[in-house]
């Protein structure tokens, strides 16, 4: 399967699902929710701690029942107002924030919603529960992470093109070319005094009092989206790629011997019963050659032998022609 076809089919999980910033009373938290058609699973942060609800369908209808009783709607149209409430903040919506214990670390959050569906009031609670470890890395520690090293990537790539761009406008220059308009004219790029200016500019300053706050806008989301996107793509075809490879491995396989044969798979010439005679041998000569002495069965044992090994090469190469093409294809 090709990545292309991978990716229509592919459903993402949450750690696919972008980080989205929520402005809760001046603060702001980063908050990523995976929508079914019938559950829900919410994560929240305020880079200190991290809060995680995952809803299915029972208990999300005992929910709806008691905190919005004079509400009749399918459960697909109430996910769609929650989503609606959390995406677009419009006006009449209401979001705040609280906590059930005093210690906010490991308390329960509870994350209210207040606004209006089909012109009746409507709220809703997510109550989170602290997430593991394990899940603030996955979600956010790691993926940030990608996220940098793709952009200083790009920035490399970037400051490659720029100075091509001056090798060739130099060439023109050299041939007599000129600009038609003098304002557009450019200054050739260096790299040191470009990360000087940067560094000394206000925006440079603007952005360390955000302190990252920006690092998920809309551009900010679909580079996570994509990096995790094609993390999910190479996971999947690396385990892919193993398996055929662990199925000719030669661990754990005994060496092939002529006991590993089992008599079935062996000729009636080998196999055959030790008293049978030949039209052309004596009865002395016929019973020397039994099945673990005679020639000619030693000789097709090892043909056999030699065979099995043969095969057992031949299928390795094809199983490493396979695992190349998968990596070559896109």
């Amino acid at each position: 399967m090709t990545e292309i076809e991978w990716r229509r089919r592919w459903k993402p999980d949450l750690t696919s699902i972008p980080w989205q910033p929520l402005n809760i009373d001046g603060d702001v938290y980063l908050i990523k929710c995976k929508f079914t058609q019938n559950s829900y699973e919410l994560l929240l942060t305020n880079l200190k701690s991290f809060w995680y609800e995952e809803l299915s369908e029972n208990a999300l209808k005992k929910r709806v029942q008691k905190l919005n009783p004079s509400i009749e709607a399918s459960v697909s149209r109430i996910l769609d107002q929650i989503k609606n409430c959390l995406e677009s903040q419009e006006k009449g919506t209401s979001i705040t924030i609280g906590f059930k214990d005093e210690e906010e670390e490991n308390s329960k959050m509870v994350l209210k919603i207040n606004s209006q569906l089909a012109g009746l009031p409507f709220c809703w609670d997510f109550v989170g529960n602290s997430a593991d470890k394990e899940m603030a890395s996955e979600n956010l520690i790691v993926p940030l992470m990608a996220m940098v090293g793709e952009l200083t990537r790009r920035q490399r790539e970037l400051i490659k093109i720029l100075q091509n761009k001056d090798k060739e406008i130099e060439d023109y220059k050299s041939q007599g070319g000129k600009t038609t308009r003098k304002h557009i004219e450019t200054q050739e790029f260096v790299e040191t005094a470009f990360e000087n200016t940067m560094l000394m500019s206000k925006g440079f300053e603007e952005e360390v009092k955000s302190f990252g706050s920006s690092a998920f806008d809309d551009s900010g989301q679909d580079l996570y989206r994509q990096i995790m996107t094609k993390h999910s793509w190479l996971h999947r075809q690396k385990n892919e790629e193993e398996l055929p490879v662990n199925d000719t491995s030669d661990q754990g396989r005994k060496p092939s011997t002529g006991t590993s044969w089992g008599s079935s798979r062996l000729p009636p010439s080998v196999t055959g019963p030790p008293s049978q005679k030949s039209p052309n041998k004596s009865p002395a000569s016929s019973k020397s050659n039994t099945p673990d002495t005679s020639p000619i069965k030693d000789t097709e044992l090892m043909r056999r032998q030699a065979l099995e090994r043969r095969l057992e090469s031949d299928e390795a190469k094809k199983h490493e022609k396979t695992k190349k093409k998968k990596k070559m294809a896109f």
